[in-house]
């Protein structure tokens, strides 16, 4: 739980970080480098023995981070261009679905993981 949480926290951070930075630079790519990955993956194995109470508080500002960020991009500006990868275009409009979407993928990894684990104290 710990480690899902925190990797909810830190997705918000670093995609609407991304988001604000095709703003800034010309058609930058917003792939995660390797030095990326590894402060993504520390940052989670940081958080992993924080209280659940300190987790959900982390959660909730992380929450608060897309609603600055996006308040501050012009309307005109979401169409602007970014790329993932090699010939992978995504505007800041695209941007933010992706984290909508992985976002709604985490809730329901976690309820199928939920249900798992219910049917196997069901089993037993």
């Amino acid at each position: 739980m710990a480690q899902l949480l925190a990797h909810i926290a830190e997705i918000q951070y670093f995609w609407m970080g991304k988001a604000l930075l095709i703003t800034q630079e010309e058609d930058p790519n917003i792939t995660r480098s390797d030095v990326e990955n590894d402060r993504r993956s520390a940052g989670v194995v940081d958080h992993a023995g924080d209280s659940l109470d300190e987790l959900v508080q982390g959660v909730v500002a992380a929450n608060e981070s897309p609603v600055a960020v996006t308040g501050g991009i012009a309307t005109d500006d979401l169409g602007v261009l970014g790329h993932r990868g090699e010939n992978n275009l995504i505007t800041i409009e695209g941007v933010i679905h992706y984290l909508a979407e992985h976002a709604a993928q985490i809730v329901a990894s976690r309820r199928l993981i939920g249900q798992d684990h219910r049917g196997e104290a069901d089993m037993s």
